[in-house]
């Protein structure tokens, strides 16, 4: 009877015995009190003949008129119409008016 007891007494001790990795030291929050502006983005020059930019930034896409809508995985997005534009598989899209809009190499696009 002593053997089992004594090695449940083992078994549960060694549980409490720490591991000799450092305690791991928590990770603030980015910008955590930070009062400095983000940097301004310079403006991108549009190709001739394109006078709109859709941008894209953590995983959004900013219309022309300033509004922001979610990207779906196939890089597409809903405009506030309910209309869907999807990628057209050769680097841009087309609106529902018609206009192809080209990729601007950074997952947004440059619309006539």
């Amino acid at each position: 009877m002593r053997v089992p007891a004594i090695l449940l007494t083992g078994i549960v001790l060694s549980g409490c015995v720490s591991s000799r990795e450092p305690p791991s030291q928590p990770v603030p929050p980015a910008n955590l009190g930070s009062t400095q502006a983000a940097p301004p983005v310079p403006p991108v020059a549009l190709p001739p003949g394109y006078t709109r930019h859709i941008t894209y930034r953590d995983g959004r896409f900013t219309l022309p008129d300033g509004s922001t809508v979610p990207a779906d995985p196939n890089g597409g997005f809903t405009i506030s119409t309910g209309a869907y534009i999807p990628p057209d598989g050769a680097g841009g899209i087309i609106l529902p008016n018609g206009a192809r809009c080209i990729s601007d190499s950074a997952r947004g696009y440059f619309c006539p």
